[in-house]
């Protein structure tokens, strides 16, 4: 029984790995035929999904680089055209086009490889809030003990960063809370905004989603800021949830395993 459940074991550690978006190598096959069969499953997927991860950052990368340069000839040309009304309007699309390509490109910089590392997420999330204080907006950064996790540094405080980002956008007052039990952490993020109806929680996430279809992208409003926020976190073995805020607005919680 002993030499049966070791290699089922090491696969369950292998596979929570892998879940967290960490670099987990192939399973050696061993054991009854039964858990060969699953270990060779497996190590199947772990294949087949990592060259979908390359094959998407690889097309994104390739299609933002290609797309430059007609976006380039295009603004040459404007800049060469007299017919004013019709100049002005060229030129919002133009731009327009070059924000949502400079969000193409933010996404493949979220899909580099980056070294797992212990991340202090008190030193972390203070540091975000007191970059993103002013005139125009309080932050409130409240927690009541050190916690730390693992994870790529880099990409987890960009995820936190788009998501007080969109906050900014709404909202005057934001308060930023961070507890842990025993296998998790927990960030809630909470703004005195407008908020969002309940039936658009899953549709914040979508790629490209904005609620007012009008609003002008160029302020920043790419729609891929939540995308990119949840990939992040999911690929971290985390989760993200939409709620109504006590402040008013909208809360977004934040789950990571310590």
């Amino acid at each position: 029984m002993k030499g049966q459940i070791r290699p089922l074991k090491k696969l369950s550690i292998i596979a929570e790995t892998f879940g967290r978006g960490l670099d987990a190598p192939e399973v050696k096959v061993s054991g009854s035929l039964e858990i060969r069969q699953t270990t060779n499953a497996f190590n199947q997927m772990r294949t087949r999904i990592k060259r979908f991860l390359k094959q998407r950052t690889d097309m994104l990368a390739g299609v933002s680089h290609d797309l430059r340069t007609p976006l380039t000839r295009m603004k040459l040309q404007l800049s060469l055209m007299k017919d004013t009304d019709g100049k002005k309007e060229l030129e919002y699309d133009i731009n327009e086009m070059t924000a949502m390509l400079n969000s193409y490109v933010s996404f493949v910089k979220g899909e580099v490889t980056e070294t797992i590392e212990n991340i202090n997420l008190n030193d972390l999330i203070k540091n975000i809030c007191s970059a993103n204080i002013s005139d125009n907006h309080k932050i409130n950064d409240l927690h009541n003990k050190s916690i730390e996790t693992s994870g790529r540094p880099l990409q987890i405080k960009r995820a936190f960063q788009n998501i007080i980002d969109n906050a900014k956008r709404y909202a005057s007052e934001i308060n930023v809370e961070i507890n842990a039990d025993e296998e998790n952490c927990f960030i809630l993020i909470s703004d005195n905004g407008p908020g969002i109806p309940q039936k658009n929680y899953e549709d914040v996430f979508k790629p490209f989603f904005t609620l007012d279809p009008s609003r002008n992208k160029l302020k920043g409003e790419s729609g891929l800021g939540m995308t990119i926020a949840r990939d992040i976190i999911r690929s971290h073995g985390g989760e993200i949830k939409l709620s109504d805020s006590e402040l008013g607005g909208l809360r977004i919680i934040i789950n990571l395993p310590l």
